[in-house]
């Protein structure tokens, strides 16, 4: 058998066609970054040659190349001679193929080398970006976890209500410590030029908060802050700190931005306590699916509101945490009413405070997880983003709707912003990547 795939020419056939292939794709590849070509092109052609292959052995097995052309094997008589001009051309054609593989191989090799190292990195991190890492927690009594976290989040959702700043979602910055080492490794990682780094220390109803802003590439202070408050003055201090660090980092606030960063917290100590509590057990939940955490979110809430009825932030952020439960089965919880009581919330908040993106949010979920109602939720999604551009939760809800609207390219791109904005996200990187 192999004597007479020899005397056919068919291994030759078989290493010139391998060595085209991988010639053209090795092509494709360099071509697809000048040209803004995904990666999938070089994917798919790789398959379509590999699907191609038995038909060219089969073809080579049973054509044969005459000065008259292609003829059926059985059909010509080539002599010896013909057979080895055959092989010749073949071997030369494989060598020239092979020729032009390696120096496309070569090229690609030391283009690569020669590029800076950090080349990526530098064009793709921005000036005005920035990463709340966990906030450092000081007090004697180590049951403040929920308010020091509570803390760098309502931070960061000031920084993120800045549109001229990417903000790294905190489900990314969760992963580190609240003071490493290598900042310029963390800031290459999340792709942001600054870090903000902050501990929080509350000991009876005094709280003092230390923040302090980081060139992730010099690894030098830009900005520190220390705030002595009270805790029924203490809500305000996420406000000042976003101002602050949007003045050093240069980005220009617009009257509406400016007037967002007032708090969005109550004036009732007892409420806000009751809301941050709530929301390290939705957090818990919402990170490891836990609908024990996320029933356990909304009573707490629901007291909040009892201490402050104009309590439009923890109305939406009840919203939420029903839509998803119900989302997830309930957890021994009737889906339906979970469905009705998500919704009336979400109108609560919006009536409540029209232009607070969390409200948004909430109406879209309610739309989105509870109704099914997509171009609802398309619509919440998108009046949350004009007021907070930067929110990667926001984005992928948008690029999940949009897929199950059948919209896949908008979805990747909803999903690739996400992902920019929460780049160690797995689940979200699992998602985008199931998509291309």
């Amino acid at each position: 058998m192999l004597a007479e795939l020899k005397h056919r020419n068919v291994l030759r056939a078989a290493v010139l066609y391998i060595g085209a292939m991988w010639a053209l794709a090795q092509g494709i590849a360099q071509l697809s970054g000048p040209f803004g070509l995904p990666d999938a092109v070089t994917r798919w052609f790789v398959i379509a040659c590999v699907i191609g292959f038995p038909f060219w052995i089969t073809f080579a097995w049973f054509y044969e190349f005459t000065p008259q052309g292609f003829r059926r094997e059985n059909q010509v008589t080539v002599d010896a001679p013909q057979r080895h001009t055959n092989a010749r051309k073949l071997d030369f054609a494989i060598i020239g193929v092979l020729v032009v593989a390696v120096v496309l191989l070569a090229s690609g090799y030391f283009v690569r080398r020669d590029a800076p190292a950090n080349a990526a990195v530098l064009i793709s991190i921005p000036a005005k970006s920035i990463a709340v890492l966990p906030f450092q927690n000081l007090s004697n009594d180590k049951d403040n976890e929920y308010f020091v976290a509570g803390m760098q989040d309502l931070i960061l959702t000031k920084l993120a209500d800045i549109g001229g700043l990417k903000v790294i979602a905190r489900t990314s910055t969760a992963k580190y410590a609240s003071h490493p080492g290598d900042l310029k490794t963390i800031g290459e990682q999340l792709g942001v030029a600054t870090i903000l780094e902050g501990s929080v220390q509350k000991a009876g109803d005094q709280v003092l908060i230390n923040v302090q802003l980081i060139d992730t590439g010099t690894n030098g202070h830009i900005r520190a802050e220390a705030y002595t408050r009270t805790l029924t003055n203490v809500f305000g201090v996420e406000g000042d700190v976003a101002e602050k660090v949007a003045t050093a980092l240069k980005a220009k606030l617009s009257p509406a931005e400016s007037a967002r960063l007032a708090s969005d917290m109550s004036t009732n100590w007892e409420a806000n306590n009751l809301f941050l509590r709530a929301e390290q057990q939705a957090n818990l939940g919402n990170v490891n699916y836990d609908t024990a955490s996320m029933k356990a979110a909304i009573p707490l809430y629901q007291q909040a509101i009892h201490h402050t009825p104009n309590f439009s932030l923890a109305y939406a952020r009840l919203s939420y945490v029903q839509s998803e439960l119900a989302w997830f089965g309930g957890g021994g919880l009737d889906v339906p009413q979970l469905i009705i009581d998500a919704r009336y919330n979400a109108g609560q908040a919006l009536q409540l405070a029209p232009n607070l993106p969390a409200a948004q949010l909430a109406v879209g979920y309610s739309d989105y997880w509870g109704r099914g109602a997509y171009a609802g939720a398309l619509k919440a999604f998108a009046t949350a983003l004009a007021l907070r551009p930067n929110d990667a939760d926001t984005l992928a809800a948008q690029g999940f709707v949009q897929r199950r609207q059948g919209s896949f390219g908008a979805a990747i791109a909803s999903l690739q912003q996400a992902t920019t904005l929460d780049p160690r996200n797995s689940s979200l990187a699992f998602e985008l990547a199931a998509r291309t």
